[in-house]
C-alpha cells in the first residue's frame, strides 16, 4: 500500500483540488528479492517438489519458481552463507483439515544450518542447526504414518541426524566410522539406505525412525571384475554408443570398466578405487527393485545388490560431453541424464534379449520376442544384461565459466517436464515430446504410446494369452465391469511411451510407434552479475498514477541496461548498450533514461574514451550523445534536473556540460578555469510561479490520451515536477514548446565550498557562495528536498542544512566514508538513505532519528548501491547480483505470495486455505448432489470471492483434454486419480493408481482343482517371450500342466512392486533371475540362486546351475546332493512326510530357507510362506506367495502381510495391499479406521459404481455414494447385506462432518438427504451449530 498511501499524501491538505480515485491496477511494490546469478557453491540445490514449484539455491538466497508463468514465485533470505541444499516436503501423507495442502521448503547452507520454511507465507517454521560445516545431504522422510515432518540430514563428516521439523528437536543422531558424502533411501524398503563414502559405498539396513541404528552399516569397495578361465564376465555392450552389439572393441572396453561389489572391511588395491572416488552421485533406481545407480563422468553403473554386481553399463562416446547428473523416473525405467554441455540424454531401458553373436542374430532380434526354453539350454547358455537406449538427446546450449549447469530437476508427477539452472541465475526449462516414426526403423528396442487397442489375437471372448501384452494405457477401461469407456489424455510419462518389457507382437501397430525430443519450452532470466549502479524511475504522483509503472534501471558489468518491474519482480527489457561497464544511470522521464560508462584506466594521463546513449525503453531507440570525442577524463557523474528540461554531465577533471535534456544537445560547457564538482544536485523547490504558468499555457496541448490532472497549488515542487516526466522525450524533434521555467542547482569543489547555480535557456547564473564547513571533510553527495539540503563527507559526517531558519545541523555516524545520500520521495517524507562502504543507514532527517541500520557482512551481503523503490522501500543492489526491495526496518526483502503483484496470476491448490483446498479436491473428485458434473464453482460451494477468483485462473490452465476428461469421465476412481495428479499429490497417486488398476480387473477366483504352479516347470519361454503362450513349451514334458494367473491388459509398473498382479510380478522375478544366471555366481549367491530357481518351480535351470558348480569350490558336494535330491523328489505319501518332517526340523533350527527350499519340492509353498511370515520375513512370503502359490492359495499370504504392515505404521501400503487381493471392503473398513473418511467414501462410490464389490450387481439395498444404479452386496468378511448398508452409513456420517468442516453445503444436505431420518436429525444438529 505503499504507493496507495503516497499518492494519498499528497494531497491530502488540499481542499481545492479534488481527490484522484486510486486506481484498482496500481501496481504495489513490496518486500521482495530479484535473484541474481548462481554460485558453484549452489550446485545440487535444486528440487522440483510434488506441489509444482521449482526451487533453488541462489548464492544465499532460496528461489522459488512457478513454472507454469515462469516467474519467481518466492524468495527466502534468512541464510547468511551458500545455499547447498533444497528439499520440498514429500505430499505422500493423506491430506486433511490437521495435515492441509501446504508448501513446506527445507533448505542448508555451508554453516550447517537447516531452514524450515512455510514459503506461502514467507516465514521460518524451524532453524535447526548441529555444527557449523556444509550440510552435505538433505531428506523429507515419508511413507510410515506420521513422519512426514522428519528429515533426514547429513552433517558431515560422518553423522546422519533425524531432526524433528515441528519441535525442533533431534530424534536421534547417529555417527559413523566412515566419511560420508552423500546418501539415497531405498525406495522399496524402508529400513534401507546407502551412503557414499571416500572410496567405499556404505549400506544400512536396521534404518528406523524410532531408534538409532545400532550396526555401522556393511561396507562395499568397488574392485576389478573376476573372470574364469574360458569364461567371460562382466561384459557390457553399450547401447548407447551404438546399434551393433558385436563391436569388440567397445565390448573389450567396457568389459574393463565392469566392476563387482565385494564385501569386506578391508580395501582392495588403491587403483582399484580409482574408479569409486570418481563417483559423482549415487542413487537407488526408483523402478527397480535392489538395484544401484552409480554416475561417473563417462558411463553410469546398474548395480545388483542381491548379487553384489553390476548388472548394466550406460557409457556415452568419446566425443560426447560428459554426465554431471542423473535422475531415475518411477513411471517407467527411464533414466535423464545431464551433461556438462548443458544437454539432456534420455536413456530408455531396453528389453530383456541375450546378448548376440552376429549382426545377423541382431538384426532378428531387434525388437522380436527371443523364444527358448528348457529344451535348449534355458537361460544357462544365454547372456543376459541391462541395456539402456539413448534415444533422444537435447541440443547442447551455448554456454561460458560463468554460466555452467549447476543441476537438473524433473518434475515428479509428469516426469515430461525439466527444468535447469545455469550458473549465470537463468533458468531453462525443457520438455520431452512424442513425434510418430514413419515406416519401420530396425533398432532394438523401439518405443510404442499408448493408444487404440489393436486387434486382438484370438477370439473376441478369449481370455488373454499367456504373456505380457499392453494395448492401451492402464487407465483405459473400455473392457471394464461397467462398460465405462475412458480416454485419459497423454499428460505424463507413462501415457507416452510403453515400458520395454511389455512390448508384445500384437501390439507393434506402425501407426502408434514414436519418436522422442527434448525441446525447450520456456526461460526465465536473471539478473546480469552484478549490477554496479541502480536508479529507481520518476516517483508515483496525482498526474501519473493512472499509468505509472515502478521500473528501475540497473547498469551491469557487462554494459547492459536492465529494465525491472520492482512490482512484480520481472525483467522487462535488457539492452546491450556499452561496450564498457555501466557507471551511472538516469532517468529522463517515465520511459526513457541516460546511460554513461567508460574504459578503464590505461595510460598514466587518466583519459579515457566515454560512453554517454540516450534510451527510449518502449520502443528501444538508442542516440549516443558525444559520439565523436576523443579521449578525456572520465564522466564522474550525470544529474538530471527536476523538471527534465536540462543535465549536466560532470567529468573527473575537466568543466561540466549542461545540455537540454528534451533536444539532446549541449548548451553550454563551463570554462576551464571553473571548479572541479565533488558533488552535485538539482533543486527541487525553485520558481514554481514560472513553472506554474508555463505548465498553464501547455494543458491545452497535451498528448492525446494523457490523463491529466491539475496541480494543488501548493503542492511540492517535487511531485508537481513529474507531470513534465509524462511528455515524452521521443517528441522532442518535433516539438518546439521548450519550457521557460528557470532550475536551479548546488554543487560543492573540492575545497568543500558549496555554489549555487541558476540555468534558464542556455543561461547560467551565478548565485551564493558558501564556504567549506570545518566540521566537514571531502563532500561526497548532497541531497536536497523541501528546504533541506544534506551534504555528506567522507568521514561519515552527515549537515543538514535548513534553508528557510538558515540553520545547520551535524550528524556523525562515525561509519566512515559515505558514498550516497537520498531523500524517499512523497510529501512530507523526510526520510534519508545513506549508503556507507559497510552497509547502510536510514534517518528521519526531520527528528534526527536513526530509523533503521544494516551492516555487512554481519547482517546481510555487501552492497553495492541504494535507491528507493517507494516512498518506504529501500532498494539494494548486492555484489551476489541481486536486488532487494527491503521494508523500512531493513529486516526483511519478501512477503507472502498472495499479496506480490505478479505479471500473471500464480494460483494453486496449496496457495489457498486449507478448507478451500480440500473442499476444491472434493469437488473436483465428486459432485453426485449436481445433475450435471461442472469445474464452475460459486459461494454457495463455501468458497470466498478471492478464492474463486484464483480457483477460476487455475482451471482455465488446465489442459483443455484433461477439463473435458474430468467432464466426460463415468469412473470416480479415474477423475480422482487426475484430480490427485493436479493437485501433485503423492498419497493420492499411489493409492488411485493400484485402485484403478484392480477395481477394473475381473475378480481374482481359480478354478477349484487348480494346483500349485510349483508342480510345473515355468519354462524359460515364459520368462522371455512375452507374448508366446505357455502351451508353445516343450511337448516332451512329463510334469502336468497347470491354470497359471492370466496377466492383466494392462499390468502397474515395477515401481509398485509387491503390489503387481503375480503373473507381472513372476516375470520381473524370472528376469531378474535370468540376469543373475548370467553373472556366474559363486558361493552363497551361487546356492541363493539355485534355491530360488527351485523354489518358484525352475527345477531344471536349478539342477543345471548346481551341477555347473567348479569342483573346487568346498560347497561341490553339497551342490550335487541338492541336484539329486531336485531331480529325484517324487510325490509318494512316504517322501512327502519324510520331507516335510525334515524341512520342519530345519526351520526349526534356524535354516529357514532350507526347509522352504523342501517344502516347495512337495507343493506345499503355502505352508512356507507362513513360516516365513512367523519369523518375520515379511517380504520373502510375499515374493514366494506370487511366484509359486496360485492366485486364491495366495490371497491369505498377501492379506496377513497387508494387516502387518497396518500394525507397523505403514498403513496406506497395507491398504493398497488389500485392494491388489480384491479386499474391497476390508480394504474401506481399514480407511474408516484410519479416519481417511474422503478416501473411503470415494473408493465405496468407485466400487459401487464398477461393481467391484462382492455380491453389487445381486443385492437390492442401496448404500450408494451417490452413483445412480449402483447397489451394494454382502462381502467375504461381512457376511450380510445389512452390515454393508450400516458400513456405508457410518461412512456417510463421517463424511458429512468432514464435509461441513470444509463449508461445502450443498455436499452436507445431500449426504444427509441418502441417510434417510438419520441423516434429517443430523443436518438439524449441524444447522445449530453454524
Amino acid at each position: 500500500m505503499a504507493e496507495r498511501k503516497e499518492a494519498e499524501r499528497e494531497k491530502g491538505d488540499e481542499k481545492s483540488s479534488p481527490l484522484p480515485q486510486v486506481p484498482a491496477t496500481l501496481q504495489r511494490v513490496l518486500p521482495r528479492t530479484i535473484p541474481g546469478p548462481v554460485s558453484p557453491q549452489n550446485k545440487g540445490a535444486l528440487d522440483w517438489g510434488w506441489q509444482g514449484f521449482l526451487a533453488y539455491g541462489a548464492q544465499s538466497t532460496v528461489v522459488v519458481v512457478d513454472p507454469v508463468t515462469l516467474q519467481c514465485a518466492q524468495t527466502l533470505t534468512r541464510h547468511r552463507s551458500h545455499v547447498v541444499k533444497v528439499r520440498w516436503r514429500k505430499t505422500r501423507h493423506y491430506h486433511q483439515l490437521s495435515t492441509p495442502y501446504s508448501l513446506i521448503l527445507a533448505s542448508a547452507d555451508m554453516n550447517g544450518q537447516i531452514i524450515v520454511w512455510d514459503v506461502t507465507r514467507g516465514e521460518v517454521t524451524a532453524s535447526l542447526q548441529d555444527g557449523n560445516k556444509p550440510i552435505h545431504e538433505l531428506e523429507w522422510l515419508g511413507g510410515v504414518d506420521g513422519s512426514e515432518h522428519l528429515l533426514a540430514a547429513l552433517h558431515p563428516p560422518y553423522s546422519l541426524v533425524i531432526w524433528d521439523t515441528r519441535h525442533n528437536t533431534k530424534l536421534w543422531k547417529k555417527s559413523y566410522t566412515e566419511t560420508l558424502s552423500t546418501f539415497h533411501f531405498d525406495p522399496f524398503h524402508s529400513n534401507k539406505m546407502a551412503f557414499l563414502c571416500g572410496g567405499c559405498v556404505l549400506f544400512v539396513e536396521d534404518f528406523s525412525l524410532s531408534k538409532c541404528p545400532s550396526s555401522n552399516g556393511r561396507k562395499f569397495y568397488v574392485s576389478a571384475p573376476r573372470s574364469s578361465p574360458g569364461k567371460v564376465a562382466n561384459s557390457m555392450p553399450s547401447s548407447a554408443s551404438s546399434n551393433s552389439l558385436t563391436d569388440e572393441r567397445t565390448s573389450t572396453r567396457l568389459r574393463r570398466k565392469m566392476r563387482d561389489l565385494v564385501v569386506g572391511e578391508a580395501k582392495p588395491k588403491s587403483d582399484d578405487l580409482s574408479q569409486l572416488t570418481e563417483c559423482l552421485q549415487l542413487a537407488y533406481h526408483k523402478t527397480v527393485r535392489d538395484q544401484l545407480l552409480l554416475l561417473y563422468s563417462r558411463e553410469i553403473l546398474v548395480l545388483d545388490l542381491t548379487i553384489n554386481q553390476t548388472v548394466g553399463i550406460v557409457a556415452i562416446d568419446r566425443a560426447m560431453s560428459p554426465f554431471c547428473q542423473v535422475i531415475s523416473c518411477w513411471q517407467r525405467d527411464v533414466l535423464f541424464c545431464l551433461h556438462d554441455s548443458g544437454s539432456v540424454s534420455a536413456h530408455f531401458r531396453r528389453r530383456l534379449l541375450p546378448v548376440a553373436t552376429s549382426p545377423e542374430t541382431d538384426k532378428d532380434n531387434t525388437w522380436h520376442s527371443v523364444t527358448f526354453n528348457a529344451d535348449n539350454g534355458g537361460a544357462g547358455e544365454n547372456y543376459y544384461e541391462v541395456m539402456y537406449d539413448r534415444k533422444c538427446h537435447s541440443e547442447p546450449l551455448r554456454l561460458n565459466k560463468q554460466s555452467r549447469a549447476i543441476g537438473i530437476a524433473l518434475d515428479p508427477v509428469h516426469e515430461k517436464h525439466m527444468a535447469l539452472v545455469l550458473g549465470d541465475g537463468r533458468v531453462v526449462f525443457k520438455q520431452v515430446t512424442t513425434t510418430p516414426t514413419p515406416g519401420r526403423v530396425a533398432v532394438s528396442t523401439p518405443l510404442f504410446t499408448p493408444g487404440a487397442p489393436s486387434a486382438p489375437v484370438g477370439p473376441p471372448q478369449a481370455p488373454p494369452q499367456s504373456g505380457l501384452n499392453i494395448a492401451d494405457n492402464h487407465f483405459s477401461l473400455s473392457s471394464s465391469p461397467s462398460g465405462v469407456c475412458l480416454n485419459l489424455p497423454k499428460t505424463s510419462l507413462a501415457d507416452m511411451v510403453k515400458p520395454a518389457w511389455a512390448l508384445a507382437e500384437n501390439v507393434k501397430d506402425i501407426g502408434h510407434r514414436v519418436n522422442l525430443r527434448i525441446l525447450m519450452t520456456g526461460l526465465m532470466p536473471a539478473v546480469s552479475p552484478p549490477p554496479l549502479v541502480v536508479r529507481m524511475c520518476p516517483p508515483l504522483t496525482t498526474r501519473n498514477i493512472h499509468h505509472y509503472v515502478p521500473r528501475l534501471a540497473a547498469g551491469t558489468q557487462s554494459g547492459a541496461v536492465q529494465i525491472f518491474n520492482m512490482a512484480t519482480g520481472m525483467l522487462e527489457r535488457e539492452f546491450a548498450l556499452h561496450t564498457y561497464p555501466v557507471r551511472g544511470v538516469e532517468w529522463t522521464s517515465l520511459t526513457s533514461i541516460l546511460s554513461f560508462g567508460h574504459q578503464p584506466l590505461t595510460n598514466s594521463q587518466g583519459l579515457v574514451r566515454n560512453e554517454l546513449i540516450y534510451t527510449d525503453i518502449l520502443t528501444g531507440r538508442t542516440i549516443t550523445l558525444r559520439p565523436n570525442k576523443s579521449d578525456e577524463t572520465s564522466i564522474d557523474m550525470v544529474r538530471v534536473s527536476y523538471l527534465k528540461q536540462y543535465f549536466i554531465v560532470v567529468f573527473r577533471e575537466d568543466p561540466f556540460e549542461l545540455w537540454d535534456a528534451r533536444k539532446l544537445v549541449p548548451l553550454r560547457t563551463m570554462p576551464r578555469r571553473f571548479p572541479r564538482v565533488s558533488a552535485l544536485e538539482w533543486s527541487p523547490t525553485s520558481h514554481m510561479k514560472a513553472r506554474r504558468e508555463s505548465e498553464t499555457q501547455k494543458v491545452p496541448d497535451a498528448e492525446p490520451g494523457k490523463s491529466e490532472s491539475s496541480v494543488p497549488k501548493e503542492a511540492p515542487q517535487a511531485e508537481a515536477s513529474m507531470t513534465e516526466s509524462m511528455l515524452s522525450l521521443a517528441d522532442f524533434g518535433g516539438n518546439e514548446r521548450t519550457s521557460i521555467a528557470k532550475e536551479t542547482f548546488v554543487f560543492t569543489d573540492t575545497e568543500g565550498q558549496l555554489y549555487h547555480f541558476s540555468v534558464e535557456g542556455n543561461v547560467i547564473r551565478d548565485g551564493t557562495k558558501v564556504p567549506p564547513d570545518s566540521q566537514m571533510s571531502a563532500i561526497t553527495s548532497i541531497a536536497w528536498k523541501s528546504h533541506e539540503i544534506i551534504l555528506s563527507d567522507a568521514d561519515g559526517n552527515l549537515t543538514v542544512w535548513d534553508l528557510k531558519t538558515r540553520i545547520s545541523r551535524h550528524i556523525a555516524t562515525h561509519r566512515g566514508w559515505i558514498r550516497k545520500v537520498r531523500f524517499a520521495p512523497g510529501r512530507d517524507n523526510m526520510k534519508l538513505l545513506v549508503l556507507f562502504a559497510d552497509g547502510i543507514d536510514i534517518w528521519d532527517v526531520r527528528d534526527v532519528v536513526l530509523v533503521s541500520q544494516v551492516k555487512s557482512p554481519r547482517d546481510i551481503v555487501k552492497v553495492v548501491d541504494v535507491d528507493w523503490g517507494a516512498s518506504d522501500r529501500p532498494v539494494l543492489a548486492t555484489v551476489d547480483g541481486c536486488l532487494r526491495v527491503m521494508d523500512m526496518n531493513l529486516k526483511t526483502s519478501n512477503s507472502p505470495i498472495c499479496q506480490y503483484c505478479t505479471k500473471d496470476p500464480i494460483v494453486s491448490p496449496y496457495l489457498l486455505a486449507g478448507e478451500a483446498s480440500l473442499n476444491l479436491r472434493t469437488l473436483m473428485t465428486h459432485q453426485p448432489w449436481q445433475t450435471q458434473y461442472s469445474l464452475s464453482f460459486s459461494g454457495d460451494d463455501g468458497f470466498t470471492p478471492e478464492q474463486l477468483l484464483n480457483i477460476e485462473v487455475w482451471i482455465s490452465r488446465i489442459p483443455e483434454e484433461l477439463r473435458e476428461f474430468l467432464e466426460t469421465c463415468g469412473s470416480t476412481a479415474h477423475r480422482a486419480l487426475v484430480v490427485a495428479q493436479l493437485f501433485g499429490d503423492q498419497g493420492e497417486i499411489d493409492f488411485w493408481t493400484v485402485a484403478c488398476h484392480y477395481l477394473t480387473q475381473p475378480a481374482l477366483t481359480q478354478s477349484k482343482d487348480e494346483t500349485s504352479s510349483s508342480n510345473s516347470s515355468v519354462g524359460s519361454a515364459e520368462l522371455i517371450a512375452l507374448g508366446d503362450s505357455a502351451s508353445e513349451k516343450s511337448a516332451g514334458s512329463e510334469e502336468p500342466s497347470t491354470v497359471t494367473a492370466l496377466p492383466p491388459t494392462h499390468p502397474l509398473e515395477t515401481t509398485y512392486h509387491n503390489l503387481c498382479d503375480a503373473a507381472t510380478y513372476k516375470h520381473h522375478e524370472l528376469e531378474r533371475l535370468a540376469i543373475h544366471e548370467s553373472k556366474n555366481l559363486e558361493g552363497s549367491q551361487r546356492a541363493t540362486l539355485g534355491r530360488s530357481l527351485a523354489v518358484i518351480g525352475e527345477r531344471d535351470r536349478a539342477v543345471r546351475l548346481l551341477l555347473d558348480a567348479d569342483a573346487s569350490n568346498h560347497q561341490f558336494y553339497t551342490d550335487c546332493l541338492r541336484a539329486c535330491l531336485l531331480a529325484a523328489t517324487h510325490h509318494s505319501a512316504q517322501a512327502q512326510s519324510t520331507i516335510k518332517l525334515v524341512a520342519t526340523n530345519l526351520i526349526a533350527a534356524g535354516n529357514i530357507w532350507e526347509g522352504v527350499e523342501l517344502l516347495c519340492l512337495i507343493s506345499k509353498a503355502g505352508d512356507a510362506c507362513r513360516y516365513l511370515q512367523s519369523y518375520g520375513q515379511w517380504e520373502n512370503s510375499v515374493w514366494l506367495a506370487k511366484c509359486a502359490l496360485p492366485v486364491q492359495e495366495s490371497v491369505d499370504i498377501i492379506k496377513k502381510w497387508a494387516q502387518h504392515l497396518i500394525n507397523s505404521g505403514n498403513k496406506d501400503q497395507g491398504v493398497c495391499a488389500l485392494l491388489s487381493v480384491g479386499s474391497i471392503t476390508a480394504a474401506i473398513e481399514q480407511l474408516v479406521q484410519q479416519h481417511y473418511h474422503q478416501r473411503a467414501a470415494l473408493l465405496l462410490a468407485a466400487a459401487l459404481q464398477l461393481h467391484s464389490l462382492p455380491g453389487s450387481q445381486h443385492h437390492g439395498s442401496s448404500p450408494s455414494l451417490g452413483s445412480t444404479g449402483s447397489q451394494s452386496g454382502s462381502s467375504p468378511i461381512i457376511s450380510a447385506p445389512v452390515s454393508m448398508a450400516s458400513l456405508a452409513e457410518n461412512i456417510h456420517r463421517k463424511y458429512v462432518l468432514h464435509l461441513f468442516s470444509l463449508g461445502n453445503r450443498p455436499a452436507v444436505s445431500h449426504f444427509c438427504r441418502l441417510m434417510g431420518e438419520k441423516g434429517h436429525s443430523l443436518l438439524q444438529e449441524l444447522d445449530s451449530l453454524q
